[in-house]
């Protein structure tokens, strides 16, 4: 039975599933295990936080919304695993271990907003809007983004582990 192993001198905050002596095939098991927990935690975290703040605060109907939310799944799927990329670095740079739940509050909430915010304007800039939208847009998704942070970082770790599991008892 493989034993589950952590990156980066056995940092919590990095969990690393599937590394085996086996070399290149538990390798590639893990990048497909962290591919498609990357890509399933952006899809659902993002339409569950968006669908919110779209029916409740936007005041889309449920139907706008999840047209909406289907709209935005290529780009979940583009930007999953670059962001879980992204932020595994930003933690090994700033030496989050998960000795300090401070550091993983900033941690995540740093690496959501630095990744995200970046898109949402040029999600916008296709849309049409102007410079002056962007920047009110920016600021209150600015907001939200980092509030957004850390919960998202504890679905993103947990949909890890569950994908590690289910890998590695095929």
């Amino acid at each position: 039975m493989r034993k589950k192993e952590r990156a980066g001198n056995g940092r919590p905050g990095q969990v690393r599933f599937l590394k085996d002596s086996r070399g290149s095939a538990g390798k590639k098991k893990e990048r497909l295990c962290f591919l498609i927990a990357d890509i399933a935690a952006m899809i659902l975290f993002s339409t569950a936080l968006c669908m919110c703040i779209e029916i409740f605060i936007a005041k889309l109907t449920f139907f706008q919304s999840v047209t909406a939310r289907i709209a935005a799944i290529p780009v979940n799927l583009i930007t999953g695993r670059p962001y879980g990329l992204f932020r595994d670095r930003l933690f090994l740079a700033l030496e989050i271990d998960g000795t300090k739940p401070w550091k993983l509050i900033l941690g995540d909430t740093l690496a959501f907003v630095i990744f995200q915010v970046p898109l949402y304007v040029i999600v916008l800039l296709c849309a049409g809007a102007t410079w002056k939208q962007i920047a009110v847009s920016s600021v209150f998704m600015s907001a939200v983004f980092s509030l957004a942070g850390r919960p998202y970082g504890i679905f993103l770790d947990f949909c890890r582990r569950v994908a590690g599991n289910v890998v590695r008892n095929l």
